[in-house]
């Protein structure tokens, strides 16, 4: 497999290659876990949910604009992530029938190559996990078109009050900056892989790594290239094609 050198090691998105012992030759005893919003999606789904839900609003152009800078910041780690995400939804304003209707819209919004990448990765042994700051509402059933089983996908969850949003499950870790650190450490415990690789455009992400939950670190810029991120990351990757090549060579 290959395992990505970390920060500070003189050579800052190289490859070293090792070999790992695997139970059945050929086939790699890793666990990959994806990000979400702007890797396995193209777009940040509760920008895209509160973009659609506030189209016809006066003040809807102005409340997504404001929305998105603040999704920007806390990516970029400018911005307390938990601090961001309750800004977010103050400003959403979502309803139960929004946040049904944007999850079907979101089925539309995959990346293109991811189906293929991941069924690539399963295909050659590895297991693969989704775990978003954002939220398994809307997420859902595109995460369930790459094939993701319930168990394999960790995210937020909206409070409702009747059918109003009225805010988020606070004792989950990813609701807060760092949580996607103990949810990987859970994940690879889970799974029971020696070696799990964090792939995402996010500070969020490359704070898994950075911790210590995750072993490498990918930055994927395929869809939003965040200068911070790929300043630090141990690898990137540009495209879909590129990243295929970083996890299968």
């Amino acid at each position: 497999f290959h395992r990505f050198l970390p920060p500070g090691s003189g050579q800052s998105g190289a490859l070293a290659v090792h070999r790992w012992p695997c139970k059945h030759e050929g086939k790699m005893s890793r666990l990959i876990v994806f990000d979400v919003d702007s890797t396995l999606l193209k777009v940040e789904s509760l920008d895209f949910a509160v973009e659609h839900a506030l189209s016809s609003a006066p003040d809807g152009a102005e409340r997504t604009a404001r929305l998105k800078a603040l999704t920007d910041q806390g990516m970029a780690g400018q911005l307390d992530f938990r601090s961001s995400l309750e800004q977010r939804l103050a400003i959403a304003g979502l309803t139960r029938p929004a946040v049904e209707a944007a999850r079907e819209r979101l089925r539309t919004q995959l990346t293109e190559g991811m189906v293929e990448l991941l069924n690539a990765l399963r295909t050659r042994g590895n297991d693969v996990a989704a775990v978003s700051g954002g939220f398994v509402d809307l997420v859902e059933p595109a995460l369930s078109d790459l094939g993701f089983a319930n168990g394999e996908i960790r995210a937020n969850r909206f409070v409702y009050e009747g059918d109003e949003v009225i805010g988020y499950d606070r004792q989950n870790p990813l609701s807060r900056s760092g949580g996607k650190a103990p949810v990987v450490a859970s994940l690879k415990t889970l799974f029971g892989k020696p070696l799990a690789i964090m792939v995402g455009d996010g500070m969020t992400d490359y704070e898994a790594f950075d911790k210590g939950a995750a072993d490498s670190f990918i930055g994927f810029g395929g869809v939003a290239l965040r200068a911070p991120v790929r300043a630090k990351a141990p690898a990137y990757a540009e495209s879909v094609a590129a990243l295929h090549a970083l996890l299968l060579g």
